[in-house]
Order: C-alpha cells, then sequence, then structure tokens
C-alpha cells in the first residue's frame, strides 16, 4: 500500500448529484489557485466515484441480495452483472461498442436509481436539519433492507481520505441533494482524525450559511462555514492562519476575522484537473467545463439566488484575452475537444471573440453556452460567426412566452422575439435546449397553455431538457420582497419546498410557496401536461411515447434488442423502463426474435420496430 500524500488542502466534491457528465468546476478552479500560491492541494470527486462504484458488479450484486425489488429493478441489476464490460467500455469509457451510447447512458441513470432507492444518502430534506441527522437517526429509514449505497459511499470516502492526508478538508456543495452525504462526510473525518478542519463552501453553503450555522449539533460536525469565495479562506487555512482568525467564515464563535479581502475571478489561473477522472465521466466524449464570470450581468430575475448576488456591483468577469489564455491553457492539459461554457448567463459577445482568438492560434474545438435568449440572437450574422467558430449547442431557461409575466420577474427580454431567435438557431445549426420553469407568479391557466402552445409550435426546433417548478430559494428577490410579489405568498423557510417530482432528488430547495387562485399542485399539473404533450425534437434520444406511428409500420420478425428483455410474455424495455404485453395469438417468441404469426401480428412487429424494442 502507497503511504498516504500530505497536503494541506484537500478538496472534495460530495454525492449525490447528477454532475455526472462532466468536473464541476469549483475544485479545478481552488486547485489551481491554491497551488498557484504555494499551497499544497488535492481533488476528489466522490460523485463521480459513487457513481463508479455501484454500477461494479459487487456492488449490483449485494443490492439484488438485499431484495425488495420489483421484476423491473431485478432485471436490470442482473442484465447490468452480465453486460457490466459493455456498459463500462460504452460510457465511462466511450469506446464504440454494439451498445449505442445514449443506450449506455440511460441504463447507467437507471441502475444508480435503483441503488440510490431508499438510502440515507438520499433521503428527503423537510426541514435543513434533517441535513444534520445523524448515521444512526438515518439508519432507521432503511431498517432492515440494508443500505448498499451508503456502505459503498463511506468505503469510497475512507479510500480517499487515506490517500490525502490533510490538514483542512474543504468539502463543496453544489446542491441541495449534497448536504446529507456532506455531512455524513464531515463526520467520518471527525472521527478517523480529529484534528483535521473541516470547512463547508459552495453554492448552497453561501446561500444557506447563517441558517445552517444556527442549526444545534452544525459545529459537532464541521468547524466553519464558508460564507462567500473560497479562495482567501482556503489559502489562509492552508497556511495555518487558525479558523478564528480567517475572514468569510463562520465557526461555533460566530463570524471570524475582519471583513473578507475582495478577490476577482481575474486572480485565477486556469483550471487544473488532475486528480479527477476527467476522461471518465459520464459525457459521450470528453467535456472540458469553464466559466467567464462570477455572477450575472443582468441579475434581475426574481426567482435567481445565483443571479441576485450580483447586485452591488459584485458582478465579475474576465476579458477576452484572460479568458482566451484560460481556454487555450485548460485544452492543451486536457486534450478535451469540447468546452462547456458553464456560466449561468454567458456574455455571448465576450465569449465568442475569446474563442476566436483561441482558434486563430490553431486551436480546433466546438463547444455550448449557457444564456438567456438574448435580443443579439435575433441577428443572424452573428449567430453565423457563433456557429463557425464552434458553437453547436446553447442551452436556455424558458419560463413563458407572456411578457406581463417576464415583466413580473424581471427576465429582461422580450418575448416577441423568441420565434425570431429559435428559427434563426435553428436554421444556422445551433442546437437549442430549453429548461422549463413552472409556477410564475400570477401565471393564469391561459398564459400556461399559450406558453405550452408555443413550444409545441417550435418542438422540430428544439430540446427539452429539464422541467421545474419555480422555487423561492434564500437570498433571492422573490423572498426578499415577498410582500411585493404578484399573487403569491411566501413562508419563513422553517419548512423546505423543493422540485420533487421533476427534478433529479428533488432538485432545487427554497421557502414554500402560495398561490392565489390555482393551487401550487393545480399548477404542477400545468407543467406536467406541457412535459407530456411537447415533443422534445432536438434530443439526442426520444422516448417510445413521443414517437409517431407509421399506419403502414409491418414487421414479419423483430431481433430485440440487447436491453430488451423477454420475460413470461412480457417485453421489459430496460433503457426506458417499459412493459410491452404480448398478443400471444400473434406473435411468438424465439428468443432473441419476434416471430408475427398473422397481419395482425405483422403490424404490432412494425409498431414495436418503431418504438426501439428490436430490428427487422
Amino acid at each position: 500500500m502507497r503511504p498516504a500524500q500530505e497536503v494541506d488542502v484537500h478538496l472534495v466534491f460530495p454525492g449525490v448529484t447528477e454532475a455526472r457528465l462532466f468536473p464541476y468546476l469549483s475544485l479545478p478552479m481552488l486547485v489551481s489557485y491554491l497551488r498557484e500560491h504555494g499551497v499544497t492541494a488535492e481533488q476528489s470527486d466522490l460523485n463521480i466515484a459513487l457513481t463508479h462504484g455501484l454500477i461494479q458488479p459487487p456492488a449490483l450484486r449485494a443490492r439484488l441480495r438485499v431484495g425488495g425489488l420489483d421484476e423491473f429493478d431485478t432485471t436490470l441489476l442482473e442484465f447490468a452483472v452480465e453486460q457490466h464490460d459493455l456498459l463500462w467500455r460504452t460510457v465511462v469509457g466511450k469506446e464504440p461498442t454494439a451498445l449505442p451510447y445514449d443506450v449506455g447512458f440511460r441504463l447507467v441513470n437507471n441502475l444508480m436509481d435503483v441503488m440510490l432507492r431508499g438510502s440515507a444518502l438520499v433521503r428527503k430534506l423537510s426541514t435543513l436539519s434533517d441535513a444534520l441527522a445523524t448515521d444512526e437517526e438515518l439508519a432507521g429509514d432503511v431498517g432492515d433492507v440494508g443500505d448498499v449505497a451508503a456502505t459503498w459511499h463511506d468505503r469510497l470516502a475512507a479510500d480517499m481520505l487515506d490517500k490525502h492526508r490533510t490538514r483542512v478538508l474543504g468539502i463543496s456543495v453544489a446542491f441541495p441533494s449534497q448536504l446529507i452525504p456532506a455531512f455524513r462526510l464531515a463526520r467520518m473525518v471527525k472521527r478517523r482524525a480529529p484534528d483535521t478542519i473541516v470547512v463547508l463552501g459552495g453554492q448552497q453553503i453561501m446561500l444557506r450559511d447563517v441558517a445552517l450555522a444556527a442549526l444545534p449539533g452544525t459545529f459537532r460536525q464541521v468547524d466553519a462555514i464558508a460564507t462567500g469565495r473560497g479562495e482567501p479562506v482556503l489559502r489562509a487555512l492552508g497556511n495555518g492562519v487558525p479558523v478564528e482568525e480567517v475572514a468569510g467564515l463562520i465557526t461555533a464563535r460566530g463570524v471570524s476575522g475582519p471583513a473578507p479581502e475582495p478577490h476577482h475571478l481575474a486572480q485565477n489561473p486556469a483550471p487544473v484537473f488532475d486528480g479527477l477522472p476527467f476522461m471518465s465521466y459520464l459525457s459521450p466524449a470528453p467535456q472540458l467545463p469553464l466559466i467567464s464570470c462570477v455572477g450575472c450581468y443582468w441579475g434581475r430575475c426574481t426567482f435567481c439566488s445565483y443571479g441576485n448576488r450580483s447586485r452591488g456591483g459584485a458582478y465579475q468577469q474576465l476579458t477576452q484575452h484572460q479568458l482566451a489564455a484560460h481556454v487555450e491553457a485548460a485544452l492543451e492539459r486536457t486534450g478535451a475537444g469540447f468546452v462547456a461554457f458553464v456560466d449561468e448567463n454567458c456574455n455571448l459577445r465576450l465569449i465568442l471573440g475569446a474563442v476566436e482568438l483561441v482558434r486563430a492560434r490553431g486551436n480546433d474545438f466546438t463547444w455550448s453556452t449557457r444564456n438567456r435568449l438574448e435580443p443579439l440572437l435575433t441577428d443572424r450574422r452573428f449567430v453565423q460567426r457563433m456557429h463557425a467558430a464552434g458553437c453547436r449547442l446553447m442551452s436556455v431557461g424558458y419560463e413563458t412566452n407572456s411578457q406581463r409575466l417576464l415583466d413580473i420577474i424581471d427576465k429582461g427580454v422580450r418575448a416577441d422575439q423568441y420565434e425570431r431567435i429559435v428559427e434563426v438557431l435553428d436554421e444556422v445549426g445551433i442546437v437549442l435546449r430549453l429548461s422549463v420553469m413552472g409556477g410564475l407568479p400570477d401565471e393564469t391557466e391561459q398564459e400556461a397553455r399559450d406558453s405550452r402552445e408555443f413550444l409545441a409550435r417550435n418542438a422540430h426546433r428544439l430540446g427539452i431538457d429539464a422541467a421545474q417548478m419555480m422555487i423561492a430559494e434564500p437570498a433571492t428577490l422573490l423572498v426578499e420582497h415577498a410582500e411585493h410579489q404578484h399573487g403569491v405568498t411566501v413562508g419563513d423557510g422553517a419548512i423546505l419546498q423543493s422540485n420533487d417530482g421533476f427534478s433529479y432528488l428533488a432538485g432545487r430547495h427554497g421557502h414554500v410557496v402560495d398561490y392565489a387562485g390555482a393551487s401550487r399542485e393545480e399548477r404542477a399539473a400545468w407543467l406536467r401536461e406541457t412535459v407530456r404533450t411537447v415533443l422534445p425534437g432536438k434530443n439526442y434520444e426520444r422516448h417510445p411515447r413521443w414517437k409517431q406511428s407509421s399506419p403502414n409500420a409491418s414487421a414479419t420478425g423483430l431481433v430485440l434488442h440487447p436491453w430488451v428483455v423477454h420475460s413470461d410474455g412480457t417485453l421489459l424495455d430496460l433503457r426506458w423502463r417499459m412493459h410491452y404485453r404480448m398478443a400471444r395469438e400473434h406473435v411468438t417468441c424465439e428468443p432473441p426474435r419476434l416471430v408475427a404469426r398473422s397481419a395482425v401480428g405483422r403490424r404490432l412487429l412494425g409498431l414495436l420496430e418503431e418504438a426501439g424494442i428490436g430490428s427487422s
């Protein structure tokens, strides 16, 4: 066994989130900064490590032994054990195999759902104090069923801690679903090495720092909570400054140190990714995440906790030359061919200028952005420049096409330009994917229907990546000025409201929102109707229920795809969790082939082929 590496700071991205496609950027940026300032630092992504671990045969077999599974879950786990090598080479190794990547990726996500279901790691947060529940309290939720996911989490965490002995352990919490695993990790560290300084930071901690600090038991599990940027805090701790003297922390004694020293994004070098399995994240090809700014230059959308923090001059961005230097250095270090600009709202002119500088030096790569439906995107020549410079994907938040509602939430865009923007992006060849939001203040059922009809009318030009209800997160204008909101009342935050039923592991959490008129559940039904009826035509995969059947569909025989299992007259599509009952008088099964026995059977096999069950 190799001796443990001694470092000043060890940064960890905890489970459990769906951020599995590429590294979350907080750790690579902090490690790069610390190293440049003489602090030894390492980084570990426990989230992707847990993903890799839970799809290994030993974990899958352990979950099968525990039991309590339905037929679909059992069949899926057995398939994954038998076909592990193929699944791993396709999704993690990114090799061309007999298994299409999009099918493999969906199967891995299905596996993770089964492996995590009922685990203490994904216990629902009804209040913030639930995140601090002890291992013994959480064990009561599992009972006699067992908790394979938590067992593997602890094993992987222990291995990680043994590999890097550190004075300071920083845990970066970007999503609410990471809170329970983060405190679980902190308790483990304190049991194993009580003198280790454990610091919580990240987006969710900055949103909830004061509330977390006020909870009984927080500082029995961690030493400090970071209230802002991690660079100066971790640099001071890494250099041996006592916790109580470091600015920008809350400890058991209260707010520590003087006012935090200012830190600008331009002080950060390009991020570094060593220590992370950069090539083994779950995107179809390695993706390089980068940011060009901190905050949002608009910053006024009332529901956006990230953008609202930019008020008062807090917004920062790089120059084109600085961003170009980051892109060039990171491309050279990683060998990636795709850059994902992951700003909450990209400055498109800035990014395009930087990319053109890098490409002019002979670097060939493609890239994506996240931004609003800016008026700039009605300019076909500008969009053509973006495409010529390698832009292939644009992710956008879509709330409504009602200008009245856009003005209420202060979105700062014009609904009458949406159609033109969608048209231009489609014609130029930049894929548009939307994250759709429901539950807007004062929205009427007719406005929700009109917004849905806009999406349906343009379904062949766009994709839908996610749907979620509006959440009143702390530190948003929605919460701060609740008494002035249109048609909503906002609770005090003691009880958490989430996107359970829409987002992965309930998504964002915030204050309870109640509505005048239609209830939240009625408004959620409007959003579900949008998901049900709008065809996501630009996504790389389509669920069978969105596929239109041909009236002439016909096949005499069908060879089942490997991920479609025949079981006692039923076909189980492990990719989509679909069950198909066979009409045995019309179709017989001679695995792996279905054979039609009548004209009706030929029609049925044709429909199954169109649904992606097999090929004729």
